[in-house]
Parts: structure tokens; C-alpha cells; sequence
């Protein structure tokens, strides 16, 4: 298992514009990781609170933060995950530092391996919660992934 400072490096590394987001992995569980979207002047919209693509880009790097924990060996053999739909329920005002936290079960992880073992190119959903300093949901998101197949190991 990654922990956090090395799944942050692999998210920088990875994905440049997890750079330019500003979000920092914080905790790198087997099933869940969280990720903070510091308070930032230039994240917000023009009513005063963050802005609806930040909170966006906050979600898919908390689920892909989730995606690299769950599956890094597979990445290390080729394997590249990528989003293929997302969805987004804006629930509350966002405002402040904002906290994503990011699941994928132990079963769904199972699930996918089992499907790459067997020949398949499986597909799963990540589910993404936002919110704030106070511990109230802002944002809800869900994220499909597809993990694309070496070329290798293409048949």
C-alpha cells in the first residue's frame, strides 16, 4: 500500500494539472483516501464560493488518487486508468478548504482484478464526497474508470 507522500508524488508526477489544482492527498487507506483543496482566492467564482470546476477537478483527483492506491501494481505493469463518464451533484454553497474523500471497496478492487486476470477490460465506479471545514457534503460526484490494457498484453 502507498502512503500518502508517495501516492502525492504519483499524482503530481501522473497528472500535471493535479499541480496547478493544488490538491494534497492526506490520508491513503486500503478502501478510502481523502484529499484537501486548500483555500484559495483563485478558486473562487463570482458569488464568493469555489468555484464549480475546481470542486470538479477536486473530485476526479480524490478518485483518481483512489484509482493509484487501489491499483498501482497494475499501473506498474502497463495498465493506465482513465475516466470514461462522470457525473456531479452540486449540493451546497462550497466555501473554505474543501476535502474529498474518495471509496472503492476491497470487493470492487477483487472484482477488477479478477476481470484483468480472466482477459477483461473491466470498468468501475468511484465514488467521490465533498465537503467543508464545518463536515457538511457541498459536492457528490461518481467516476467511471476504465483501466486501458498494455499493448503487450493485448490479445
Amino acid at each position: 500500500m502507498l502512503d500518502a507522500t508517495a501516492l502525492r508524488q504519483l499524482m503530481l508526477d501522473a497528472v500535471p494539472f493535479n499541480r496547478v489544482l493544488g490538491a494534497q492527498v492526506e490520508t491513503v487507506e486500503a478502501e478510502r483516501v481523502t484529499v484537501i483543496l486548500p483555500e484559495s482566492p483563485e478558486r473562487l467564482n463570482h458569488v464568493g464560493t469555489v468555484h464549480a470546476a475546481a470542486q470538479f477537478g477536486l473530485g476526479e483527483a480524490t478518485a483518481g488518487a483512489m484509482c493509484i492506491a487501489a491499483f498501482a501494481d497494475l499501473q506498474r505493469r502497463g495498465y493506465a486508468p482513465v475516466v470514461t463518464d462522470a457525473s456531479v451533484s452540486y449540493r451546497r454553497p462550497a466555501r473554505g478548504e474543501l476535502r474529498g474523500e474518495a471509496t472503492l471497496s476491497a470487493a470492487e478492487q477483487a472484482r477488477v482484478r479478477e476481470e484483468i486476470a480472466a482477459g477483461g477490460r473491466p470498468r468501475f465506479t468511484i465514488a467521490v464526497r465533498l465537503t467543508d471545514q464545518q463536515g457538511t457534503a457541498t459536492t457528490e460526484l461518481t467516476f467511471e474508470w476504465a483501466l486501458l490494457v498494455p499493448p503487450d498484453a493485448r490479445g
